[in-house]
C-alpha cells in the first residue's frame, strides 16, 4: 500500500490537470443527474398542471432540458480529454523515470529479472497505474463530491431523506464493493501472478521455439499455456461475478432509494413542505446519482492487481546501491522537454555504443548509476591527440552473488595494463571470467576491490557512455535486430557510410553472401537475424563492433570516419561458429590494420600478431 500512495502523490506533478479533470467529470455527472432531474420535473408539472387546468410556463424547462444534454455531451468530451491527458503525462514521466533507473541498474542487479519480465514492469505493469487515476480516484473523488451535493439537497427538505439515501449509498459504494473484493482478492492476486507467468512463457516460447521442436517438447510447453490461459480467464470470470454482484446490490439500492424517498415524501407533500413534481425529481436524482458509484466496484476488485502492479514497478528504484527516489518525478520543471531530450540523447547514445557490443537485454538495462553524471564530465577527455590510452586494474576483485550468502569468485587480486598502441591476447578456460572482464572495462560492472583507471582517471570519476566512448565491443553472445544488413550498422552510426559498411564486412568475409542477396546490403535479416547462418551472424556482429573501432579498406586504408574511432577493439571469443583457418585469417587482418585489439578466447587465434599474451 505504500508504494501505491507513493504512486498516488506523483498527482502533484500534474496536479491542474488532476483537479481540473476530477472537476468536468463532476460536472459532466451533475449535468447528466440534473437532466434527468429537470426532465422528471418538467414532466411531473405537467401532469399536475393538465390536471389541475392552470397555465405553466414550457420555455424555460424546455430551454433548460436542451442545454443540460448539450453542456452534458460537451462536458463528456472535456472529461475524457483533461483526465486522459493528465493520464498520460504523468505515464510519461514515469517512463522516462524507469528507462533511466532500467539504464543505471547493474549487471548482478539486472540478472534478477527476466528480459520479459524487465519488459512487463516497463510497459503492462506501469500502464495498469492508470488506473491510479481514471479508475480509482476520480471515480471515489467524484461520488464524495456528488454525496455532499445531494445530501445537501435532501437536508433543505428533510435528513430523514438524506439519512435514508446515505445510508443506501454507503452500501452500494462502501459495504458492497468492500465485501467483494475480499471475497475476490484471491482471484485478482492470481490473475496478476499468471498474467506475468503467462508473459514469460511466450517470451521463452518464442525465444527456444526450434530448441524446443527439436527436443519434442513443444507440445508440453503448448499444453502448459494454454492451462495457465484457461487459469486466468477462469480467475477473471470471478472477479467478474463478483463485480456483478455488486452491480446487483448497486441497482438494487437504486430502486429502493427511488421507493423509499417517494414514501418518505409523501408526508412532506401533504404538509406543504414539498410539490409534487419535487417529489418526483428528488426520487429521480437519488436513483440517477447511483451512476457515479458504478465505477467503484470495479475499481476496488481490481485494487490488488493495481497493488501488485505498483510494488513490482516500484522494486525498479529500490535495486542496488543507486537506490532512486520516486520523488525525483515530481520535482521535473514545467520545462522539463530539455532535459528529457538530454536523458533520451545520452539512452540513445548508450543503445547504440551498446549495440555494437552485441549483449543481452539484461546487460543493456545496466549502464552503471554513474551515466547520471553531467554532460561535461561524460565528454572529458581523457587522452590528449595521439597518445596511447592506458587502462589499469588494480588489485581487482570481483564475484558474482549466488542464492543465499554465498559468492563465485573470478578475481581475487587481477592487475593488469592495457594500452591501446599494443594488441592483446588474453586466453582463459571457459568459467574463468573472460566476458566478466569486458564488462568490467566497459563499466557495465563495478568490482567489489580495487581500481580501474583511464590514463589514470579513476572510472569512479567518469560516467560510463565517456568509458564506453573508447570501446568496441563485440561480445561472445549474438544479438542482431530486426531490420536490412544497412540498418544493422546504422542502429550504432546513424551517419554511417556504405564504403564504411562494405570495408568492415569484407574484413570478415562477408562481401560473396552480400553479393548473392537479392537486395544487398538492404536485404531484410528478419526477425533477429534468422535468415543468416550462425557463423554469419558471428561476423556480421564482428563487423558492427568494427564500425565503430573504424574501418578499413581491402588495401588498408583507413575509410573517412565521420565520428572519432573507438582506441579499443575487444573481441569477445571472435571465433565461435568459424572454422579455425577463417577465424586467423579475419583476426589476423584485423590486427594487421590497428592496435588496441583485445582478443579474448580459449583458442590459439591471434597469438602470431598479438603484443602481450594474458593467461587467466
Amino acid at each position: 500500500m505504500r508504494d501505491y500512495l507513493r504512486f498516488m502523490g506523483l498527482m502533484r506533478k500534474e496536479l491542474y490537470g488532476v483537479v481540473f479533470g476530477v472537476f468536468m467529470s463532476f460536472i459532466a455527472s451533475l449535468s447528466s443527474v440534473a437532466l434527468m432531474g429537470t426532465a422528471t420535473w418538467f414532466l411531473s408539472a405537467m401532469a399536475v398542471a393538465g390536471f389541475y387546468d392552470y397555465a405553466l410556463n414550457i420555455f424555460i424547462p424546455s430551454a433548460l432540458i436542451r442545454l443540460l444534454a448539450l453542456a452534458r455531451t460537451l462536458l463528456r468530451y472535456g472529461e475524457r480529454y483533461y483526465t486522459h491527458d493528465a493520464t498520460f503525462r504523468l505515464l510519461a514521466y514515469l517512463r522516462v523515470f524507469l528507462f533511466e533507473r532500467a539504464l543505471a541498474l547493474e549487471v548482478t542487479d539486472a540478472l534478477r529479472f527476466k528480459s520479459a519480465d524487465l519488459q512487463r514492469r516497463m510497459q503492462a505493469d506501469l500502464e495498469r497505474l492508470e488506473m491510479l487515476y481514471i479508475r480509482q480516484f476520480v471515480p471515489f473523488a467524484c461520488a464524495v463530491l456528488m454525496g455532499l451535493v445531494l445530501g445537501g439537497m435532501l437536508i433543505s427538505f428533510s435528513w430523514h431523506l438524506a439519512l435514508t439515501c446515505f445510508s443506501l449509498m454507503l452500501i452500494a459504494a462502501v459495504i458492497a464493493p468492500v465485501v467483494a473484493t475480499y471475497r475476490g482478492r484471491r482471484y485478482s492476486t492470481l490473475q496478476s501472478t499468471l498474467a506475468i507467468k503467462l508473459n514469460d512463457e511466450v517470451s521463452e516460447l518464442i525465444a527456444g521455439f526450434f530448441d524446443l521442436m527439436l527436443l519434442g517438447q513443444h507440445f508440453e510447453r503448448a499444453a502448459a499455456f494454454l492451462r495457465h490461459s484457461q487459469q486466468l480467464a477462469w480467475a477473471r470470470s470471478r472477479i467478474l461475478f463478483y463485480d456483478q454482484v455488486a452491480q446487483v446490490v448497486l441497482l438494487t439500492c437504486s430502486e429502493l432509494t427511488l421507493l423509499l424517498l417517494l414514501i418518505e415524501s409523501v408526508p412532506l407533500v401533504q404538509a406543504g413542505a414539498m410539490s409534487s413534481p419535487q417529489m418526483m425529481m428528488l426520487g429521480v436524482v437519488a436513483m440517477a446519482s447511483y451512476e457515479l458509484l458504478q465505477p467503484l466496484s470495479a475499481a476496488c476488485l481490481n485494487l490488488p492487481y493495481v497493488l501488485h502492479s505498483a510494488q513490482r514497478v516500484a522494486e525498479l528504484f529500490k535495486i542496488g546501491n543507486a537506490s532512486l527516489s520516486l520523488e525525483a518525478v515530481t520535482t521535473l520543471q514545467a520545462d522539463d522537454s530539455a532535459t528529457s531530450a538530454t536523458s533520451a540523447a545520452r539512452a540513445t547514445s548508450d543503445a547504440a555504443a551498446y549495440a555494437a557490443s552485441g549483449g543481452q537485454l539484461a546487460a543493456m538495462s545496466s549502464f552503471g548509476a554513474s551515466d547520471r553524471l553531467n554532460d561535461q564530465q561524460a565528454a572529458m577527455p581523457v587522452a590528449a591527440a595521439g597518445d596511447a590510452l592506458v587502462v589499469r586494474l588494480e588489485h581487482v576483485a570481483f564475484s558474482y552473488a549466488l542464492e543465499g550468502a554465498q559468492r563465485l569468485s573470478l578475481y581475487q587480486d587481477l592487475t593488469l595494463e592495457l594500452r591501446s598502441d599494443q594488441n592483446y591476447l588474453i586466453k582463459a578456460p571457459s568459467g574463468r571470467g573472460k566476458s566478466t572482464l569486458v564488462l568490467l572495462l566497459t563499466k557495465l560492472l563495478t568490482p567489489q576491490a580495487g581500481r580501474l583507471s583511464l590514463n589514470g582517471t579513476d572510472y569512479a570519476q567518469l560516467s560510463g557512455a565517456a568509458v564506453r566512448a573508447h570501446f568496441a565491443v563485440a561480445l561472445q553472445d549474438i544479438t542482431l535486430f530486426s531490420g536490412t544488413i544497412f540498418e544493422t550498422f546504422r542502429q550504432i552510426k546513424p551517419e554511417v557510410t556504405e564504403a564504411e559498411v562494405k570495408a568492415a564486412l569484407h574484413l570478415v568475409e562477408l562481401t560473396e553472401l552480400i553479393a548473392q542477396l537479392p537486395q544487398g546490403l538492404d536485404e531484410w535479416l528478419g526477425s533477429t537475424g534468422l535468415t543468416i547462418s550462425g557463423g554469419q551472424a558471428r561476423r556480421l556482429c564482428l563487423a558492427r563492433a568494427l564500425v565503430k573501432a573504424g574501418c578499413f579498406s581491402a588495401q588498408g586504408q583507413e575509410v573517412a570516419s565521420l565520428g572519432p574511432a573507438a582506441n579499443f577493439l575487444v573481441l569477445d571469443e571472435p571465433g565461435e561458429g568459424l572454422d579455425e583457418a577463417q577465424e586467423a585469417r579475419i583476426i589476423e587482418r584485423i590486427q594487421a590494420l590497428r592496435k588496441g585489439v583485445i582478443i579474448i578466447t580459449h583458442k590459439q587465434a591471434g597469438t602470431r600478431l598479438s603484443d602481450h599474451l594474458v593467461t587467466l
